[in-house]
């Protein structure tokens, strides 16, 4: 793991990113699991600290509140169906997937790993303006959102809402692209 990442993890950790930095380094925490072990140690320290500073008269919740809270996050109901995530390289050969996106195009992290997606998802209906306009944000490495036609594997069409945000380091150098897809039932009204 490089310093950047690290010490992003150090202020992702501390509370002190923006929510837009936030959002983004959580995008990387999907597929980074070294990442993801090292903030919930870099958490457990905060805690640690921020216990050691309280003061003894303010009262400590009970486990059994702990534990009743702790229920009642997991039973809550998700409102909306997770977001697909694919990340890649800067040169935009897939890396990683979720199981939201394998769930929502039929094809496996396996079987699209070191691929471009545009040639494998899109197809005769693909409107050609809009997958260039994703393509050209693609290769200048900027972030975009457009509606497009993808196919599934087994040949059927669904429009996806794609939001492709590029992460980069300090010195503004490309670390990945990450797309967020979310299907939808038509093309937003422009």
């Amino acid at each position: 793991m490089n310093e950047f990442l690290e010490s992003q993890a150090a202020l992702y950790a501390s509370g002190v990113m923006t929510a837009q930095e936030r959002e983004q380094f959580e995008l990387i925490l999907e597929f980074h699991p070294e990442l993801r072990e090292l903030v919930a140690e870099l958490e457990e320290v905060s805690v640690a600290l921020i216990l050691a500073n309280t003061p003894s008269n303010v009262p400590v919740p009970s486990k059994q509140l702990k534990e009743r809270v702790m229920e009642l996050i997991a039973d809550r109901p998700q409102n909306t169906a997770p977001d697909g995530i694919v990340v890649t390289n800067p040169d935009a050969f897939v890396q990683w997937v979720n199981p939201a996106f394998i769930e929502l195009c039929g094809y496996s992290l396996d079987e699209v790993r070191g691929k471009k997606l545009g040639p494998i998802l899109q197809g005769a209906d693909t409107d050609r303006e809009t997958a260039a306009r994703v393509r050209s944000a693609v290769h200048a490495c900027r972030p975009c959102r457009e509606t497009l036609l993808n196919y599934h594997k087994d040949g059927t069409p669904y429009f996806v809402d794609v939001t492709i945000t590029p992460i980069v380091d300090d010195s503004g150098k490309p670390l990945w692209l990450i797309a967020r897809e979310r299907m939808v039932s038509a093309p937003a009204a422009a």
